[in-house]
């Protein structure tokens, strides 16, 4: 028997259900046992009970080895296809984004996010990373 499939608001990178939110444009390989690498555009879907009440939340790295060739980076968010927020970052590390995702913005149900950094880091492996994404979604 197979198990439907598990639909959260919330996700941390490193739990067993995670590629079922992912999209696209982020690294299937869990990193240090918390965090995968997100690419150029980054997709994610979750299912909200309801639409009011929204906060978009997510936890990120920008990795000194990459903000020494980047420079600050700016995030900027977008929920079904209407922008959401920026964020800009003026330094290396752990960072932290919380933005009000209005009713106007989110549905009940599935609800795509896309969040594209301005500035990316071509690796020498051929990938082009963003930022290190820790985790993300809804929360009240």
């Amino acid at each position: 028997m197979v198990k439907p499939p598990v639909v959260r608001s919330f996700i941390r990178m490193n739990d067993p259900h995670a590629e079922q939110y992912i999209v696209g444009g982020i690294s299937p390989t869990v990193e240090a046992g918390t965090w995968r690498w997100a690419f150029e555009r980054p997709e994610l879907e979750f299912h909200l009970e309801g639409a009011e009440g929204w906060t978009f939340v997510m936890e990120f790295a920008l990795p000194a080895a990459t903000f020494k060739d980047t420079g600050p980076v700016t995030l900027a968010v977008r929920v079904n296809d209407a922008p959401l927020g920026k964020m800009r970052c003026d330094r290396p590390g752990t960072h932290r984004l919380e933005m009000p995702a209005p009713a106007a913005v989110v549905r009940a149900g599935k609800n795509r996010v896309v969040v594209e950094p301005d500035r990316v880091w071509p690796s020498g492996d051929g990938r082009v990373l963003g930022f290190i994404l820790i985790s993300a979604g809804f929360e009240r």
